[in-house]
């Protein structure tokens, strides 16, 4: 094999080899991640359960162990699907901007696409579907965009409320605690745990993504 080609075959083997890694990770940090929304399901579910019922069930001998198991059972797949669709409204732009295919089709078609002009005459929702098909195909990528810092908002304050930054768990004190400077309050670990578990996911789909394209760039 020419040395050239030999090289190339090293370096493919170790793309492979970060890719798989970075694969890996990424199942393994999706499954630290669904333990915020686990507990945030069970809170939630705690929360809408009738205390009378709970304390039914706590004081059957057999049916409180078979209730504690499918409750925690429960609560973790009803975490993994929040975790799940929120992760995917965030992590779709990003799969869809790094698709050539994807985005000359979107710029083909609102180059290329006509316009219906609104007049006077028409009637309101006449008006508003002109409207709406004047605006298509760019508004289904500006409301996954609106949709995405959404999503976002609300995946931060789980994890905030979850790994909350002060020690009362508030947001509203943890705002004063930051309005007024007081960073010695803070406990960072919770804050790193916070943030790892916001956008860990996303950083390792984007290196996937890199990897992939490195990978196809130096395919002899």
């Amino acid at each position: 094999m020419p040395k050239n080609q030999n090289g190339q075959a090293k370096t493919n083997s170790w793309l492979r080899l970060l890719y798989w890694g970075l694969v890996v990770a990424g199942i393994w940090f999706a499954y630290l991640n669904i333990q915020p929304y686990e507990r945030a399901v069970s809170f939630l579910g705690a929360k809408a359960t009738s205390s009378a019922f709970i304390s039914l069930v706590a004081s059957i001998p057999l049916l409180n162990g078979i209730a504690a198991i499918f409750s925690k059972s429960l609560s973790w797949i009803l975490g993994a699907i929040l975790w799940s669709v929120i992760q995917i409204i965030e992590i779709l732009p990003l799969i869809l901007y790094n698709n050539e295919k994807f985005i000359e089709k979107i710029v083909t078609e609102a180059d290329g696409r006509s316009r219906y002009h609104e007049k006077d005459t028409d009637d309101p929702t006449l008006k508003m579907l002109k409207r709406t098909y004047n605006h298509l195909p760019i508004s289904v990528v500006s409301n996954l965009e609106v949709l995405k810092i959404f999503t976002y908002t609300v995946d931060f304050l789980i994890c905030l409320t979850v790994y909350s930054p002060v020690a009362s768990g508030k947001i509203s004190d943890l705002i004063f605690i930051l309005a007024t400077g007081q960073w010695g309050k803070l406990d960072y670990g919770n804050l790193a745990l916070a943030l790892i578990t916001l956008f860990a996911i996303e950083v390792i789909v984007s290196l996937i993504i890199w990897v992939g394209k490195l990978s196809y760039a130096i395919k002899p």
